[in-house]
């Protein structure tokens, strides 16, 4: 009997352990995340309150309207990522396009930390549109992310505040 408990303790003592053998990584897959896909912004708003609608218009619906139809249509708001890992750094190029103009430019994230920066951001183009004006904030002033491969989210700066823009792959 006293042969049985101790198998039975040392088997339980082997199965508590487990969890703490495999370990978990805290860190991001960064190149799943980013590449492989055409992520397409659904909507900004500010951090810490992803349920509140920010008005970039304030009281000019049409210009509203006009941005929001903008948004919808194919092509406009979209982001590309392609790149590979040097030194435990994802880094990369990446093309978007706005409404009017398009962009080349860098890219480098670390999944331990979350940071995204961006860098040799060559727009073809100012936006005029007030939303396409901050998608191309965001890309420019991206300053971290949070996510997976089915929701990305990129924080930037406007000024003092920070602004989070929510992209969802394109053909999900």
């Amino acid at each position: 009997m006293k042969r049985y408990l101790t198998y039975i303790t040392v088997a339980l003592l082997i199965l508590l352990s487990l969890p703490m053998l495999s370990g978990c990584s805290k860190k991001d897959d960064v190149k799943v995340i980013f590449t492989g896909k055409t992520w397409k912004m659904s909507y900004i708003f500010r951090e810490g309150n992803a349920k509140a609608y920010v008005n970039f218009w304030y009281d000019d619906r049409e210009a509203e309207q006009a941005s929001i139809e903008l948004q919808k249509a194919a092509g406009n708001y979209e982001v590309e990522f392609t790149g590979a890992s040097l030194d435990g750094i994802f880094q990369g190029a990446m093309v978007a396009k706005g409404v009017k103009s398009t962009l080349s430019g860098s890219w480098r994230a670390d999944g331990d930390k979350q940071t995204l920066s961006t860098f040799n951001m060559n727009w073809s183009s100012e936006e005029s549109d007030i939303l396409a004006k901050q998608f191309q904030k965001g890309l420019n002033n991206a300053f971290k992310y949070t996510g997976d491969s089915n929701a990305l989210y990129i924080y930037y700066k406007d000024g003092e505040v920070t602004y989070v823009m929510a992209l969802l792959p394109k053909n999900r």
